[in-house]
């Protein structure tokens, strides 16, 4: 997984302007099921990545994100155009040859979209580190304390 972002450093928004997955799956059966499948799981790490975050009440432990309207979750807009290959080696310890495919997409996603916003804050601010969810809210605040650190 290979993910390049754009981020605006007036809002802390995050955009994934290109995105690569490369993988071996053994021998497949449906390379239309293949794709689809990895395409689901890498959104499913972007929204985790960028968006999904857990909220409790402090003070009763009450969950406060229990809902679509609280907890978000990425829509069509917020994902690439998918580039999607695989370089197959057919597997030697079963019959059909297939390896497996399940947590593929959603695996490689949320690294590979963090590492490309840390790259990137790191380029302009020497920011090393910024928590999941990379929201535009915690983005914007690493930039403003980079941008901080950057004029003492």
């Amino acid at each position: 997984h290979v993910a390049e972002v754009e981020i605006d450093p007036a809002t802390g928004r995050v955009e994934i302007v290109n995105y690569v997955v490369v993988d071996d799956f053994g021998v497949t059966l449906n390379p239309l099921l293949l794709a689809g499948q990895i395409h689901g799981g890498a959104v499913q790490g972007l929204g985790q990545a960028l968006f999904e975050r857990a909220v409790y009440d402090a003070d009763s432990g009450q969950l406060v994100t229990a809902s679509l309207m609280d907890y978000p979750l990425p829509k069509a807009s917020d994902t690439p155009a998918f580039t999607f290959e695989t370089r197959n080696v057919r597997c030697a310890t079963n019959a059909l040859g297939v390896k497996g495919a399940g947590e593929a997409g959603a695996i490689g996603s949320c690294p590979a979209i963090m590492n490309a916003i840390v790259d990137a804050l790191w380029r302009a601010y020497r920011i090393r580190h910024i928590d999941m969810p990379a929201t535009p809210e915690r983005v914007w605040q690493a930039l403003e304390e980079g941008r901080r650190l950057h004029t003492l």
